[in-house]
Parts: C-alpha cells; structure tokens; sequence
C-alpha cells in the first residue's frame, strides 16, 4: 500500500480503530488546527476552542473500539467539535451569533464554517507540498507581497521569483483540481 493510501481519512480511522498510535498522530496532524479554528470560529475563544478540539480527539481514542464512522472522517470530526461547541456555550448560557438563529439557520452557519476551513485545509495541504523555494514564494505571494519584495526577500532575481511562481501554480492547478480557482482568489496577483 503506498503512503498517499495511507494516509486517507478511511484508512487513518481504519488503524485508529485497531489501536495504531501513528495512524492516530498522522490525523490529529492534518485536522487538529481546522478543528481549532472552527472551534474558535463558534465559542470565540482560542483557548476554549483548543481544549474543545483536544477533548475531540482524546475522545476519539478513547472510544475508537467501538465508533461506527457512517459519514466520512473528517465531518464526523468536524460535526463533534460543534456538538462539543453548542454544549459549551449551551452551558455558559451563551450563544453568540447563533443564539438569534433557529436550528437550520445553525445549521448552514456551521456548514459554512466548516466549508471555508476545509477548503482552507486543503489549499494548505497542497502549497505544503511544494517545492521549498516555491513554496516560500507562494506564501509570500498570499501575505500580498509582490514579485519585487519576494525576490528582496528571498534574495533571488525577481525572473525567480516569476518562474518559480508559475511553475508552482502548474503544480497547484493539478493537485487542486476543482479546487484550484479558489486559490486564485487568494492570490492577489499572480
């Protein structure tokens, strides 16, 4: 079985659930900080939000015998750090923004929460993979730098820069797929 097998959600919570601690870290690895950041996005506190996300995952192991995944891995995780979310506010007696929204309203709250964080995750993942220099140049390009500061910054001509940009975003454009234009988005100039 190759790496990139390995490291599917389906095959991650596979091992998990016979006890591989690795499988376990690899996943807590891609998925604790989104879980982060949607927890922070619904209880509006950073560390409220780690502790949700931690208890998640603690959770997960704890009582990884005997889950059934029916949907995919990483909503079962997401809709866990929002359950564990409305119990917390729930028990401090507020809710925020959600507080003014009925139950579906809740719901597409969420969804689109978790929509923008995933796609977030995701877009990550893929300039992670990049090449260094290329993926130095990407970021930098993200933060709103132009082509002038990064090469400064880096202390490459700016050609590198334009060269190796491009080339990373041929490598973007077939690791993204459909999720490519969003990155274009991002991307204040390219």
């Amino acid at each position: 079985m190759s790496k990139r097998d390995q490291n599917t959600e389906d095959f991650l919570f596979d091992s998990i659930r016979t006890g591989n601690i690795e499988a376990y870290e690899v996943l807590f690895k891609k998925y604790y900080l989104s879980m982060c950041i949607v927890a922070c996005r619904l209880v509006g506190d950073e560390d409220i939000a780690k502790d949700i996300a931690q208890e998640v995952f603690i959770h997960l192991w704890e009582k990884r015998e005997s889950y059934n995944f029916e949907t995919t891995p990483d909503i079962f995780l997401y809709v866990a750090v929002k359950n564990k979310c409305f119990d917390y506010l729930k028990k401090q007696k507020k809710m925020p923004v959600q507080n003014s929204l009925g139950a579906a309203e809740r719901e597409y709250f969420f969804r689109d929460i978790v929509i923008e964080e995933e796609t977030y995750r995701i877009v990550n993942e893929a300039i992670d993979a990049l090449p260094v220099q290329s993926r130095r140049i990407i970021k930098l390009s993200l933060e709103g730098k132009q082509n002038k500061e990064i090469s400064e910054e880096l202390g490459i001509s700016v050609n590198t820069v334009k060269s190796l940009k491009y080339k990373a975003m041929d490598i973007l454009r077939v690791a993204l797929k459909d999720y490519y234009y969003l990155l274009l988005f991002l991307l204040p100039k390219i």
